[in-house]
């Protein structure tokens, strides 16, 4: 398949503009939920970012989203503030 066959199924355009209305309705999302939660479980951060639950767990085991458990093994919680940090860090990698 060549470059002219891909551009009559989708264009960059088109791609951008998906992103660009994908980030905003992430920022919108974010914004609520700034306003009403103070920390996340991993499926409500799964459902608001649109990272997938298992991959939300595995940055909590690893350190990538900071979080915390009430003991080993416990649900893991997310403060508020990464969302804002994964919602930078989204628009960052825009450009």
């Amino acid at each position: 398949m060549t470059a002219d066959d891909l551009n009559q199924i989708v264009t960059r355009r088109d791609l951008e503009r998906l992103y660009e209305r994908l980030i905003n309705d992430i920022g919108k999302v974010i914004s609520n939920n700034l306003n009403t939660k103070e920390f996340f479980s991993p499926k409500e951060f799964s459902e608001t970012t649109g990272l997938k639950y298992s991959t939300v767990v595995h940055y909590c085991n690893t350190g990538r989203l900071k979080a915390r458990q009430d003991r080993p093994g416990g649900t893991w919680s997310i403060h508020v503030s990464e969302l804002e940090r994964f919602a930078y860090e989204a628009n960052e990698n825009v450009g």
